[in-house]
């Protein structure tokens, strides 16, 4: 299991991950949706279809991607930061 954001998840659960992520850039953006699907972003607006890929949360090193310390996000919510070593908000996407 993989504790994050205040609950614990198979390895193999499904996430969507925008490219920048994949490709290194910091997580800015975390959704847990209502059905329980997590989303992680780098903040950038500009995402087309294209710049999002589905993969295993194990495949995502929580700790390099600074989401070890996250707080929790219930479903229908988003943690946001501004910097990398940001403070997190946790907001209602509903």
């Amino acid at each position: 299991m993989i504790n994050l954001a205040g609950y614990n998840f198979d390895p193999n659960k499904a996430c969507i991950v925008c490219g920048h992520v994949i490709n290194g850039a910091p997580v800015f953006a975390v959704a847990h949706d209502d059905d329980g699907d997590l989303q992680f972003a780098c903040g950038e607006e500009t995402h087309t279809v294209a710049d999002w890929h589905l993969v295993g949360l194990e495949h995502l090193d929580v700790n390099q991607l600074g989401l070890a310390a996250m707080p929790t996000v219930d479903p229908g919510f988003a943690a946001l930061r501004d910097e990398p070593d940001g403070t997190w908000e946790v907001i209602s996407v509903d």
